[in-house]
């Protein structure tokens, strides 16, 4: 009996929650591992490589020798789009995650043509494009670029971007309890949209929550740039993981087990942020570093078979730029 309902609920997640986006069973708080190396100046970088995605423009039969290594050519292409198209002070109330691979020739010495990083660039913005349209949200835009992994293959690299979308949501700021931010009427099933412990019709979870007061916590009280400059982050981070990595995190292979009380969401709350503040930057050593994306989805997972929590954070370090230099955010389905 109970692995029948066992494989209901895991079905019912399944159709419900996983249906945007499916993803691996977490191994560990993993770091994505084609993640460009950073820059010492990222200003003057993301400056320089400005320049260089102007001057191929503005001369389009004319190839330059120049080279640069293939980490500055990873970094100038992410950190460039993250710059123009990636919007990190916005609230997604649902996030997909988009997968694509370039190729980018490279030399003997790992050298790459300043020409063939602005082509790449081009190339990435046409097929972030092509991901953020097949996005069925209304209010859509582009949350984070990265890059995932990389491939030598005769000569070229293959280079796998994973770019993160979601829809734009507003939502009613919760209010923070003695105890924490949940309160009595805060009993949640573990994952959206199977809706509270006893109002199975408000289209929600115990994910979702969780989800919205870690990112009003740690992300939303944004820092001001000040007049005539924008925050942007460079150097993104994702990091994954769950119940098997952390036993402060929702697991359950108890199939009866899907109702969360108000007081133990406040415990998940209280270890999501630990692990999210603490946990993961000290032991990464990610100095300077801001959360600017929180992910958390109810996943099944098999053996065991279990539930958990699933979670993506991804991290920046903010840097201020000049709007008139480098303009505002950019709608990549504008252009």
């Amino acid at each position: 009996m109970k692995n029948s309902l066992f494989k209901a609920a895991t079905l019912c997640l399944s159709v419900a929650v996983l249906g945007a986006c499916s993803k691996d069973k977490a191994t560990g708080p993993n770091l994505n591992a084609g993640s460009s190396s950073p820059a010492n100046d990222p200003i003057e970088q993301l400056r320089t490589f400005k320049k260089q995605i102007e001057w191929a423009k503005a001369n389009p039969n004319e190839k330059s020798s120049e080279t640069i290594t293939l980490s500055e050519a990873l970094w100038d292409v992410e950190n460039t789009f993250n710059l123009n198209y990636s919007d990190a002070e916005q609230y997604y109330g649902q996030i997909n995650d988009h997968e694509f691979t370039l190729a980018l020739p490279v030399d003997e010495d790992q050298k790459v043509l300043v020409n063939d990083a602005v082509t790449l660039y081009s190339d990435v913005i046409v097929q972030a494009r092509e991901a953020l349209a097949s996005d069925l949200f209304d209010e859509k835009g582009v949350i984070s670029l990265t890059v995932k992994e990389m491939n030598d293959v005769n000569g070229a690299m293959h280079i796998t971007f994973s770019s993160k979308t979601g829809e734009r949501s507003s939502y009613n700021p919760p209010t923070a309890h003695v105890a924490g931010p949940f309160g009595d009427e805060d009993n949640w099933m573990f994952a959206a949209p199977l809706g509270k412990c006893n109002d199975p019709d408000i289209p929600s979870g115990a994910d979702e929550q969780l989800q919205e007061k870690l990112f009003t916590e740690l992300i939303e009280p944004y820092t001001d740039a000040g007049p005539g400059y924008r925050n942007i982050y460079v150097d993104r981070r994702r990091f994954v993981f769950d119940g098997t990595n952390y036993p402060t995190i929702y697991y359950t292979t108890d199939p009866d087990d899907l109702c969360i009380d108000h007081l133990d969401m406040n415990d998940y709350y209280f270890a999501e942020k630990t692990i999210i503040q603490h946990s993961i930057p000290d032991y990464y050593h990610l100095v300077g570093y801001s959360p600017i994306s929180i992910e958390i989805d109810g996943v099944s997972l098999t053996d065991p078979d279990a539930l958990t929590h699933h979670n993506e954070i991804e991290y920046g370090i903010r840097v201020r730029v000049s709007t008139d230099e480098f303009g505002t955010t950019k709608d990549l389905m504008a252009e």
